[in-house]
């Protein structure tokens, strides 16, 4: 396990994290540019109906893979399992069953899992940025708070502010048909949603600035500021606030989404390939890379046919498995980061 994690914290010595890690967001970025219709050519704001039915379906199984992928890092290592063996197994029986009696609470948990979804893909980001600073020898306390902050400004705030260029007419129906709010104070109060776009913009500019004046600070005072961390904050910003600007909302979504498996599978790879190898009893490197191979094909073969039920029959019970799928993702990603950290820091 300790030879895991001296991979998994030491990987920036290796150069395919540059492209995996740092450039993942550039070529989702390039991958949306290539393939989807800018927003103010098309009209469609929401969702472009001329948006290739292969990049959907790309992103949705790269999506879903990876979710499943937490699985190899909790499951598939006894260390981690036998310290929480209910987690593993008691609680997402009963959640799925719950989730199956009552609509009710598959929908309060859709609504959570939105939201963390969102957190656990900044996390991502924010974790990449303190290992590349851990690696020079920083205190990995310093500059936490920085950082978080800087990575929702730099991977969420642009899909914020992007919600505020909405037409009216979809705002407006939106409030009335899925919020419950009278048509008329839609439309009278609607505008107040578009004047949020420029404080918006200017608190982040405001804390940009901030961030860097606190690292220049920190910097004199013997703080060595990674180049890798911050490669990996401009290509995520910057990526970030081009699909914002010229994108619909859910081109946006496949570009966040296709950048965060990339990454997430890398790091899996790093961190967890030896436990993998002995787990399937590979032969050696090549014969791993072929189980793994067959294995992910019988998944996506698994997801697609997954997929095509949801358009016929029992939505509901497959809906409740890849929402619950998500939220363990989420879950489990983040308590075994918070174990690996007390053990080895």
């Amino acid at each position: 396990m300790k030879k895991d994690h001296k991979a998994l914290t030491h990987f920036s010595s290796i150069k395919i994290d540059h492209i995996l890690i740092i450039g993942s967001p550039l070529f989702a970025l390039l991958v949306i540019a290539l393939f989807c219709e800018p927003r103010f050519q098309s009209g469609h704001f929401l969702y472009n109906p001329k948006t290739p039915n292969w990049l959907i379906i790309s992103a949705l199984l790269l999506t879903k893979s990876h979710i499943l992928l937490v699985f190899l890092r909790s499951h598939f290592n006894k260390d981690i399992y036998k310290r929480f063996p209910i987690r593993f197994t008691i609680i997402p029986l009963i959640l799925l069953l719950a989730m199956w009696v009552s609509p009710l609470f598959l929908g309060i948990l859709g609504f959570i899992a939105l939201y963390w979804d969102e957190w656990h893909s900044l996390m991502q980001t924010f974790g990449f940025g303190r290992i590349y600073d851990a690696k020079l020898g920083n205190d990995p306390e310093i500059g936490r708070k920085l950082d978080i902050g800087m990575c929702f400004v730099l991977g969420l705030l642009p899909h914020v502010i992007l919600l505020t260029f909405i037409p009216e007419s979809i705002r407006t129906e939106g409030l009335y048909r899925f919020m419950d709010i009278d048509r008329d104070i839609a439309v009278k109060y609607g505008d107040y949603f578009s004047a949020t776009r420029f404080p918006l913009i200017g608190l982040g500019i405001g804390y940009v600035i901030f961030y860097f004046y606190r690292y220049h600070l920190l910097i004199k005072n013997g703080y060595k500021f990674s180049k890798e961390k911050l490669s990996l904050l401009l290509t995520t910003g910057i990526s970030a606030i081009l699909i914002a600007s010229f994108y619909s909302v859910a081109d946006a979504a496949y570009f966040g989404n296709i950048y965060h498996a990339i990454q997430y599978y890398f790091i899996v790879y790093m961190g967890e390939g030896n436990l993998i190898t002995k787990r399937i009893k590979a032969k050696n490197e090549i014969d791993t890379n072929v189980k793994v191979f067959y294995f992910s094909l019988i998944l996506i073969v698994c997801i697609i046919l997954a997929s095509v039920r949801m358009k016929s029959e029992g939505i509901e019970y497959i809906g409740a498995f890849w929402l619950l799928t998500s939220l363990m993702h989420f879950w489990y990603d983040g308590f075994i980061w918070s174990v690996r950290r007390r053990d080895f820091y």
